[in-house]
């Protein structure tokens, strides 16, 4: 009799166990979806040229603005600039017509051909980007070299004038 109850206790557990230990399990997807569009980003350098001359009299005074950015144009028809436009010096001071700037690019754009004089009307190009352009992640590094025309007629002392940056991407 111990051995029939045993056995059909054992029974019992057997025929349980694979409804205990049975697992369900489920899943779903989901599809993600991004579209990247153009953009641009900029940063200056160094917030502040100090623009100076080596020592002959009545030389131009020069200086370099560095800055880097991060473009993205569209793959067919994009285009991108970055553009500099200046304010004028406080009254005595040096012309916007005296001073003009070259520039540099490292990699995604193409720099600026020849000196160009500067405007407080509107943007002159410092930096084009044709379509499809990228930057690196960590962006590109450009300059803008400064020159300003030393004339005799500039009363003494200190003037500054605003370099306004402006980068666009399409």
């Amino acid at each position: 009799m111990k051995r029939i109850m045993l056995f059909a206790v054992a029974a019992a557990v057997i025929a349980v166990a694979p409804h205990a230990m049975a697992q369900s399990t489920d899943s779903g997807t989901s599809t993600l979806s991004v579209s990247f569009g153009p953009e641009a980003s900029i940063s200056i350098t160094n917030a502040t040229t100090t623009m100076s001359k080596s020592g002959t009299k009545f030389e131009a005074f020069t200086g370099t603005t560095n800055f880097s950015y991060k473009i993205r144009t569209t793959q067919s028809s994009g285009t991108g600039s970055i553009t500099v436009q200046v304010t004028d010096f406080s009254t005595g001071g040096p012309a916007v017509a005296d001073l003009s700037y070259t520039c540099t690019d490292t990699a995604s754009g193409t720099p600026c051909s020849s000196s160009t004089g500067a405007s407080t009307s509107s943007g002159t190009n410092v930096v084009s980007f044709v379509a499809d352009a990228h930057s690196a992640d960590g962006g590109d590094q450009a300059s803008v070299s400064w020159t300003l025309v030393d004339r005799t007629g500039i009363k003494t002392g200190a003037y500054t004038s605003t370099a306004t940056y402006t980068i666009s991407a399409s």
